[in-house]
């Protein structure tokens, strides 16, 4: 029962570790700045619900003249020159401003900043899209070298084995040389094979690592559960694609931009008042000529009635942007329900071509049985034993080859659906 358990055990690491590296996309670099994007747009969010809010400030200024400040009286007896104020002035005061209307630009600015938000935050998921995708794709080349490296050991021993009894066979004068030759060649050939293939292999392990700070040698391929339905398929993309979530986004960002020009045909209203005491010292109570207290509350009012076009050119704009935007969502659509579709033709092919190419080894396998028992009763030659070793070897690895092509087809399906329904055939 032990000896199953350990057989099975690798099975459950390997299977899991798929997943490991789809979780640790949340860690990536990039999407850990783009998060930081989104937060600076919630922040900036933040700065414009704040302008719902009174806004108060404090002022203080002081000022020392040169002169005290003087005028004349043309009256009889008066014909020298009266002082009006102090040399020093003080005033602070603790003012208010509410913006009582502002033609609907404030709350309008606001929903703008939520959508951007939003459009951030969709980018994020949808840039996990995309490296879900690397991610599928180095994990299925490393998966295919693996393979091709097993297939080739494989070749080798195999190869070994005939070189001895071939060696065996010419010392006997039962072959000449150039048959031991030609097994010689054919056995560098493989060794150099393997060592680019080993080569081939570091390196997309290396790129994965780079991706998911993980170093993984996947061994066997997980699980992709999706439904082929076509229609249903179109439908779950076109709903649930991050990518057209965010071009949908930025048509309703279009519209705050449409309010945005539309409330500058309205007048601006504020409300303002201030609690304000002015003196010649820091007590602040007045200088002998003028009121100390000098609070006051009070409404300002501006209205542009003529801009030249202005506002209408910027209405025109906008428009014209949120059109263009509208047709290049239509044909974003159209694009991904043609790729979707192709994908689909794409994966029944690859799981006949895994057919026939199944039939392939097992015709390749009997060949290189065959050739092998007629090559040690010598009645093939030893060119003939090495292509059926090497053919068999290619065969072998071209069949897993094609399995991990149709995982990553199943994985690109599913990604094509969106992040949501990726994750869901995965883990």
């Amino acid at each position: 029962m032990k000896k199953y358990i350990f057989l099975i055990l690798p099975i459950f690491l390997y299977a899991s570790s798929f997943s490991k590296l789809i979780n640790s996309v949340d860690k990536n670099l990039l999407i850990k700045s783009k998060n930081e994007q989104t937060k600076a747009l919630q922040s900036m969010l933040n700065a414009k619900k704040a302008k719902n809010y009174p806004s108060l400030d404090i002022h203080l200024n002081t000022t020392r003249l040169q002169d005290v400040p003087t005028t004349m009286l043309h009256l009889p007896g008066f014909g020298n020159p009266l002082p009006m104020g102090t040399r020093t002035n003080i005033n602070a005061d603790l003012s208010v401003t509410y913006p009582l209307f502002t033609g609907f630009a404030i709350s309008t600015s606001i929903e703008k900043a939520k959508l951007e938000v939003v459009k951030s935050s969709l980018e994020t998921t949808e840039l996990k899209r995309e490296l879900y995708l690397k991610i599928a794709t180095l994990y299925a080349k490393i998966f295919t070298a693996d393979k091709a490296i097993e297939a080739t050991k494989e070749a080798k021993a195999a190869i070994e084995d005939s070189y001895k009894k071939a060696k065996s066979m010419y010392d006997n004068g039962l072959i000449n040389i150039s048959n031991l030759y030609k097994i010689e060649a054919q056995k560098f050939d493989i060794e150099s094979k393997l060592i680019t293939l080993n080569e081939q292999k570091e390196n997309l392990i290396n790129n994965l690592q780079y991706l998911t700070n993980i170093k993984t040698d996947p061994k066997i391929l997980p699980a992709i559960k999706i439904n082929i339905d076509q229609s249903s398929l179109i439908k779950t993309a076109l709903t649930n694609r991050e990518d057209i979530k965010v071009l949908k986004t930025k048509l309703k960002i279009d519209d705050q931009d449409i309010s945005l020009v539309e409330s500058k045909k309205y007048p601006q209203i504020f409300l303002v008042g201030a609690i304000k005491k002015q003196g010649d010292d820091f007590n602040l109570n007045g200088n002998g000529y003028t009121n100390a207290n000098q609070s006051y509350i009070g409404a300002t009012i501006s209205w542009n009635i003529f801009d030249g076009n202005e506002k209408k050119s910027e209405r025109e704009s906008v428009i014209y942007k949120k059109n263009a935007e509208l047709l290049y969502l239509s044909d974003y659509q159209n694009s991904v329900k043609k790729t979707l579709k192709n994908a689909i033709l794409a994966l029944g092919s690859l799981k006949f071509r895994e057919k026939a190419i199944s039939k392939e080894v097992l015709s390749s396998k009997s060949y290189y049985d065959l050739t092998k028992g007629r090559f040690n009763n010598g009645l093939a030659s030893a060119d003939e034993l090495s292509r059926s070793i090497a053919d068999l070897a290619t065969v072998k690895a071209k069949l897993q080859e094609i399995k991990a092509s149709i995982f990553l087809q199943k994985c690109q399906i599913s990604l094509l659906c969106g992040t949501r329904f990726f994750i869901k055939s995965v883990i």
